[in-house]
């Protein structure tokens, strides 16, 4: 389950309090087992000096990434030890123990993401991968992770539109990302290479009438997963496998194709369209569309349709 949750996220009003400013982009997204992981996004352009005091402390750790070049940062941690980072490249990851009390100074200006993972929803990864259980996460601060930036690069059309946010696509965001992290800082080794399986023919046709009864709604990669009795990450590479697309990119491809079918019905509204085809209203059906067939729903009506 996905919560856009504006001010009102907990993780958000934490970070934008530590932070003293009003409000910033962030979202909890759930998973099947109740299992969460905080998303937020933060761009300052001013010069400034951010003193931040430590967050609460909690079981849990806070990673962020830079998105764009720029400011700097010093971490004072809980036993009074500093480093200082200057200034910070692309890709630059850290992640800080938030049941130790560090301190940090941060100039701006940055644009940054950061992801609120508690121990209890790494656990639960490693429990439905299979995985060893990872003790701590180990990370030097500064480290260019080009995987983590553009997976957060990725989540940005997310925060800036929670309400076209599709629960497909945050879950393989969400795993690719706690799939990196306990293989690159937990010290869980990945798996050994096999040869890809699909699905079976079975499996294939259930997926995809699961999918298109719930072309009009939003669905998550546990639910498909479950009516072809795999888990999440073996559905999802088994139906790419089978199919060539992710469960999320072929769900919208039937989605662009059945509002094509009907824009070719001048008198249907292109409002009542988009809510039948699974998109949150007009303009998101727009945006989806344009990026698809290259022109606006609109107007491939006017140049299509006699």
């Amino acid at each position: 389950m996905l919560t856009p949750l504006g001010p009102g996220c907990k993780f958000g009003q934490r970070l934008a309090s530590q932070y003293g400013i009003d409000a910033i982009q962030s979202l909890v997204s759930r998973s099947h087992r109740g299992a969460e992981l905080g998303v937020a996004r933060m761009r300052y352009e001013l010069p400034h000096l951010f003193v931040l005091a430590p967050l609460p402390t909690e079981d849990a750790f806070l990673l962020s990434v830079e998105i764009n070049s720029g400011g700097s940062r010093r971490i004072v941690r809980h036993d009074g030890k500093s480093r200082q980072l200057g200034l910070q490249q692309e890709g630059a990851f850290h992640i800080a123990d938030l049941s130790q009390r560090s301190s940090a100074y941060v100039s701006s200006p940055f644009h940054s993401m950061f992801f609120h993972l508690p121990r209890a929803t790494i656990d639960a990864f490693t429990e439905e991968m299979e995985m060893p259980r990872v003790d701590r996460l180990r990370c030097a601060a500064g480290t260019l992770d080009p995987v983590v930036a553009n997976l957060g690069r990725a989540m940005l059309p997310v925060l800036m539109h929670p309400e076209d946010a599709s629960r497909l696509f945050i879950d393989h965001l969400t795993m690719a990302l706690k799939a990196h992290v306990v293989h690159a800082y937990g010290g869980v080794p990945g798996p050994a290479p096999v040869r890809a399986r699909g699905l079976a023919p079975w499996q294939e046709r259930r997926a995809k009438e699961f999918l298109m009864q719930h072309l009009a709604h939003d669905v998550s990669l546990a639910d498909a997963a479950r009516e072809c009795a795999l888990s999440r990450s073996h559905f999802s590479k088994a139906f790419k496998q089978t199919t060539g697309q992710t469960p999320h990119a072929w769900l919208v491809a039937q989605r662009i194709e059945a509002a094509r079918s009907l824009l070719a019905h001048p008198d249907v509204p292109i409002a009542e369209i988009a809510s039948s085809c699974g998109f949150s209203d007009q303009s998101h059906l727009t945006r989806v569309f344009t990026a698809h067939m290259g022109t606006s729903p609109a107007r491939w009506r006017r140049l299509n349709v006699g």
